[in-house]
Formats: C-alpha cells, sequence, structure tokens
C-alpha cells in the first residue's frame, strides 16, 4: 500500500503504509470539496499563497475507540454503513513556490467561526516568509451561516420519534436598556425548547452573583424561536417587557430537545490534520481529491488557537484527540495563547462552545473543570488525580505545548490555575514539554499600542501590542518540533519567588502586592475564581447537566502576578512589550465596568486599563499622582526612545520577537511622543 501525498512527499512517507489500516469502518474524511481557490500574490514579495476553500466531509465509526470520547455519538444518526456523517467547512493556504515551504502545518482553530489564518492580512505580515502551510476548519455548530464563516455541520442526536431533552441554561447581560436580546449571542444559535420548555421557561434577575435570584413572571417576557435556513437549531429571542437593566444578570432556563453532535468538532480537527500530515490511500476518490490541492511535504504539524479556540487546544489534548484512530501524534506541538486556566463546553450534550466564564458572568457553567495543569494533580474536592498530558503520556503521542497568557488572564480567567496546584498554594511540576509563558503589561486581545480613551470601562482599555510576541514563539514552536531547538526558558510568576501572590487579603481588601493606590482609582473587589458545582450523577461520566446549580460546592483558588511600585509586572517574572518595559503609563491587568453599562463595581470582561503618567513632576504633584512623572524618567524623548529601543532588542536577543517584527513596535514608539513635554 502506498500513500499519496504530493511528488516532494511520496518517497518520505512510503514508510507510513505499514502504520495504516484499510478499514473503511473508520472512515475518517471521506471527501474534499473545493468551492474556491485563489492565488494570494504582491510584487512587494517573491513567494504567495494559494488560498483554498470549501467542505470536508467525514464518517465516524461509532464503535472505534478512537471516537469514544465524542459525547453522545452512540445517540447519532448513521448511514448504510453503520457510520456518523458531518461535516465542516475548511480554509487551507499553501505556500509557494514550492521550496518556500518550511514543512510544517499550523493549524489554526477559528475563533466563533472567524479565521483569519496565517498571512491572510498581508503578505508582508513577519509570519508569511516562514513558509508554513496554514489550515483552518469549522468546529462550532452553534454559528448561524454567513459568508466566510467557518461552520461544523453536525447531525442532532437521539431518535426523531422520541427526542433528547434536557434543561439548558443561558445568561444575558446588556450594557443598554435594551428590550430584546439573542439568548445565545449574536450570530449563535440556540437549543429548540420543548413544547413544555417554551411554557414553563423561567427568567430569573440579579445585580451581582451573589445576590439572590429575582424571579421575573412568565407574562413579562417572550422568546422567539426563528429558523433559518439549512441549520438544525434556531435563534432564539428574548424579549422583556421593560427592557433589560444594564449589568444585570438575567438567567434564562428551559427544557430543550435535539442536541447536536458537537463532540464531532474534535473529532474533525483531528481527521483533517492526520490527513494533511500522513495522506491518505492511492487509488480512491479522496486520494485523488487529497492529490489536487498541491500540498507540499508536510512533516510536521503545530495547532494554535487564541482565546477560546486556545481553550479548545486544551480540551483537544484533555479528551485524547492528539492521537488519530491509526495511534499517530496529531500534533507534534500545541500554543494556545490567552486561554487561561480553563476549558469549556465543547464535547458534551447540549453544548454551548461560546460560553466563556468570568469574574461578573456566566458562572456555573461547565467550563473551566478540574484538571487545570499539563501535569497530574489531585483536586481536593473529589481526590481525582488527573492532567491534561494524561492520556496522550498513555498514547505515547504527548506533544511540545507552548501555553501564552497575559496577565489579564489571571485576573479574569483564572489563568494561574494552569501552572499552580489547584487551591493555589505551591507551584506546579511542569512537564518537560511545556514552556509557559506570561505577557505582562498586557490585556486579553493585542492592542494597536496607541491609546484610547475610556468608553465600556472605567479606564481607557490597555493598548499594548504583544501579538508580535505570539508570532516570535510559533517561529520557536516550529524550530523546536522540526529541528529540536529549543525555545525560550518559561518565564511566568510564581509562588515560589513571590511573584504570584493572592489579590485579596483575607479581610476582602486588595492584597497592595497587586495594586498601589492611585487617586480616583477605582478597584476590583474579587477575581474570577473557578467554582465546583453539581450538574447531576450523569456529568463526569456521560458529560450530561441534569441539572443547573445555583451555588457552588466549593472553589479553586487563583492568584495573581505581584507588581512594582508603578502597578506594572515585573520583568523577571513576564516578558514585557516595549511599552511596559520603558513605561510611559501604568498599564493595568484589569478594568472596571463604566457606570453608564451598569454594575459598575465590577470587572469589564477581558480587560485591562491604562492609566498615563504625568508629563512633568508638577503635574504629577498637582494631581496627587504617587508615580514618577516622564521628567523624572527620562531626561529627553530622545532617551526615551533609545531605551525603547534597547529593550526591543532585548526581546529579539532572547528569541520573544522576530527581528522583521522591531519596526512595527518602533513605529509604536514614536506615534506616543506627544506624550512628553518638549
Amino acid at each position: 500500500m502506498q500513500l499519496l501525498l504530493s511528488p516532494a512527499g511520496l518517497i518520505r512517507n512510503l514508510f507510513l503504509s505499514l502504520l495504516l489500516v484499510a478499514s473503511s469502518a473508520w472512515a475518517e474524511v471521506t471527501r474534499i470539496e473545493v468551492s474556491e481557490r485563489e492565488r494570494l500574490e504582491s510584487d512587494a514579495v517573491d513567494y504567495w499563497y494559494d488560498v483554498v476553500s470549501g467542505t470536508l466531509y467525514f464518517a465516524l465509526d461509532p464503535d472505534a475507540d478512537g471516537n469514544a470520547e465524542v459525547a453522545d455519538i452512540h445517540h447519532a444518526p448513521r448511514n448504510a454503513e453503520g457510520l456518523v456523517e458531518f461535516s465542516a467547512d475548511f480554509k487551507l493556504m499553501i505556500p509557494g513556490p514550492a521550496e518556500q515551504s518550511n514543512g510544517t502545518l499550523l493549524y489554526d482553530v477559528n475563533n466563533r467561526g472567524g479565521s483569519r489564518i496565517g498571512p491572510d492580512i498581508s503578505l508582508e505580515d513577519p509570519l508569511a516568509s516562514r513558509g508554513f502551510t496554514y489550515l483552518a476548519t469549522g468546529w462550532i455548530a452553534e454559528l448561524e451561516p454567513a459568508a466566510g464563516r467557518l461552520r461544523l455541520d453536525a447531525p442532532v442526536v437521539g431518535d426523531p420519534d422520541i427526542p433528547i431533552t434536557g434543561p439548558v441554561r443561558y445568561e444575558v447581560t446588556a450594557s443598554s436598556p435594551e428590550t430584546e436580546v439573542d439568548i445565545a449571542g449574536g450570530n449563535h444559535l440556540a437549543y429548540e425548547p420543548t413544547e413544555a420548555g417554551l411554557r414553563d421557561a423561567t427568567l430569573s434577575y440579579r445585580v451581582n452573583q451573589s445576590d439572590a435570584r429575582l424571579p421575573v413572571e412568565r407574562s413579562q417576557f417572550e422568546l422567539e424561536v426563528n429558523w433559518l435556513e439549512g441549520v438544525n437549531q434556531p435563534r432564539i429571542v428574548l424579549r422583556l417587557d421593560g427592557g433589560f437593566e444594564p449589568g444585570a444578570i438575567y438567567e434564562l432556563v428551559y427544557e430543550a430537545k435535539n442536541p447536536v453532535l458537537q463532540g464531532a468538532g474534535l473529532a474533525g480537527i483531528r481527521d483533517a490534520v492526520s490527513l494533511l500530515r500522513y495522506g491518505t490511500e492511492e487509488n480512491t476518490a479522496l486520494a485523488r481529491q487529497f492529490d489536487e490541492l498541491g500540498l507540499p511535504d508536510i512533516s510536521h504539524s503545530i495547532g494554535h488557537g487564541i482565546s477560546q479556540s486556545g481553550r479548545l487546544l486544551r480540551v483537544f489534548l484533555h479528551d485524547g484527540f492528539n492521537a488519530d484512530l491509526h495511534g499517530r501524534r496529531v500534533f507534534d506541538g500545541l500554543i494556545p495563547v490567552i486561554a487561561g486556566g480553563g476549558m469549556g463546553m465543547f464535547n458534551q450534550r447540549f453544548a454551548m462552545p461560546t460560553r466563556t466564564n468570568g469574574q461578573h458572568e456566566n458562572h456555573l457553567f461547565p467550563n473551566d473543570l478540574f484538571p487545570f495543569t499539563y501535569g497530574d494533580s489531585t483536586d481536593p474536592h473529589t481526590g481525582t488525580t488527573d492532567g491534561l498530558l494524561a492520556r496522550s503520556r498513555a498514547t505515547g503521542t504527548v506533544p511540545r505545548v507552548m501555553h501564552i497568557q497575559t496577565a489579564n488572564e489571571y485576573w479574569i480567567r483564572a489563568g494561574s490555575l494552569a501552572h499552580t496546584d489547584p487551591l493555589g498554594t505551591r507551584d506546579a511540576v511542569i512537564p518537560e514539554e511545556v514552556r509557559f509563558y506570561t505577557i505582562g503589561g498586557a490585556q486579553h486581545g493585542s492592542g494597536s499600542g496607541i491609546p484610547g480613551r475610556a468608553t465600556t470601562g472605567q479606564f481607557p482599555r490597555n493598548p499594548n501590542m504583544y501579538n508580535p510576541i505570539t508570532h516570535a514563539l510559533i517561529v520557536a514552536m516550529h524550530n523546536w518540533v522540526a529541528d529540536d531547538q529549543a525555545p525560550p526558558e518559561s518565564r511566568y510568576p510564581r509562588i515560589g519567588d513571590g511573584t504570584l501572590v493572592p489579590s485579596h487579603l483575607p479581610d476582602g481588601t486588595l492584597n497592595p502586592r497587586v495594586w498601589n493606590s492611585l487617586p480616583g482609582a477605582n478597584t476590583p473587589k474579587a477575581i474570577y475564581q473557578p467554582a465546583r458545582a453539581d450538574y447531576g450523577e450523569r456529568f463526569t461520566t456521560e458529560r450530561i447537566v441534569d441539572r443547573h446549580p445555583q451555588s457552588a460546592t466549593g472553589y479553586y483558588r487563583a492568584l495573581v502576578p505581584a507588581v512594582n511600585g508603578d502597578n506594572n509586572d515585573f520583568a523577571h517574572s513576564t516578558i514585557l512589550p516595549p511599552l511596559t518595559a520603558a513605561p510611559l503609563a501604568t498599564f493595568m491587568s484589569w478594568n472596571l465596568r463604566a457606570p453608564a453599562t451598569g454594575a459598575e463595581t465590577e470587572m469589564l470582561r477581558l480587560a485591562g486599563g491604562y492609566i498615563p503618567f504625568a508629563a512633568t513632576t508638577r503635574l504629577a504633584q498637582a494631581a496627587g499622582d504617587p508615580r514618577r512623572a516622564l521628567d523624572q524618567r527620562y531626561t529627553s524623548w530622545p532617551d526615551y526612545l533609545e531605551q525603547y529601543e534597547a529593550h526591543t532588542d532585548s526581546l529579539v536577543a532572547e528569541g520573544f520577537l522576530l527581528p522583521d517584527s522591531k519596526p512595527a513596535y518602533m513605529e509604536i514608539a514614536r506615534a506616543n511622543r506627544a506624550m512628553f513635554a518638549e
């Protein structure tokens, strides 16, 4: 048996034919349908990309060991061969000319269907010249169809005559006094209510998480169920008489029916990447379709995901999908970025992939569950020992991992639990295959580097740009998996050296090690702490929520980075972008909701803050600002620029910045020149 790849990869991969089992029952990818192919090129560079879009069709054997972790697969409809069919949109970017390829497939886990993979924006992007082959596939079924949106088309599970039913819960928090909202969020589908569910739906209201739930009379709210063409979940609008109070938490619970096979999204990622990595059998229609893609020789694979997509990679790893159906390693490297310490509702009955727990919203959704660490740890609430690498360790498919997060994830996404024990009492042992990198002075989303004004928060959002740092680490991961070239050593705050500490003291006041008081600046009353909750007896074994708890049975303890006298993160425990290393301001890891949006004592979702230094000592004294003014820190604008460039060069030397990313950082420095009094 011979593997059919591009001619360049044929000989290298012949030995893999002995590993393939010719079993039609496994099926995996069954068909590749290309809908569009275009060339992305520019006169400014001597390379290009062929961009291929279309649909991948899959079939899963419910009885195969590798598919056992797909929740509800045994309740899914089967075709004549006893297989479960589904499909996913895909987008592929193939580098050219052939010698441009670096031999590594970079799979981008799209975020809510909106993938902008690789150098899709500009061929002058620093990653564009590195020769990656890029792939993205749809993996979320609850998305509304739209042009360019990558979706998973998964079947409804259960008997059509006797549908599967169960309780579902949605949380709605509006930032303005609207009268109607989509319960699943913009562009998202919800689960179909049963007749009784629509009639008996309950809605409660509270301002803060700890407040008692106040029931809303059924006559005061309406659920409108709208069906769109070509989907098996509806769009549901919640209307409330008198409108929603900004910032308040509205909790909707009803009986739903017809859950979809959401876990097929993880199996689809596994099988798509395995196909591109290892090829397929010759003399089949699939083999001919595969060969027509014109792929270069693929010898390694990396999975990369940001935020929700990074959490998906953690679930993918924990649930054992890094071994394909032939027992081969799917990803050689995984890079979850700003995923924090949690996972997500990606592979369970009535899954809701877009739900994200935060300090103010979405508590008690079964997202951030034990285990949190890559190595083994023990759950203090159950006594269970587990780790994200445990299953791949057992199958010999352990990838190398770079866990990258900003200081913001420690406050709003329990980021410390990824590298401490579950109660935050000691640092966890980091497996040799894992690196941790914490980017200081940054918020959840990378900024432009240029400060703005306060809008939805009490402070302007943190403008720090950190994407160039993650790009450098993607290249470092390639060098690690392809050439065994060690990446930079881990850099993250630790309990042991005092750089990772509780956010609040036992009396509830903010720990002075994480904030030095500034005039007029309100501070958080709490951070996000993941809850242990009771979802019913079937949740652990079958991933079925039988009840939605209204309180926790216990908590896991997250910590946050300590800060210096400027309220900025420390350079020795975090990677500092040049704006924070040569600071013009306090770059906060948190922000608070603006009064106009309601719940002003709560943290603003996924946001940091920004408080500039005074330009002169006189202005600082007049404002009562204890921080040193710019004229005390730098002798002049050229002095600042020199220090800023030195920090930028240090990032390059340490491997945290690509040399061709330096100009973008220097432009940021020049754009901020107006902050100096000259």
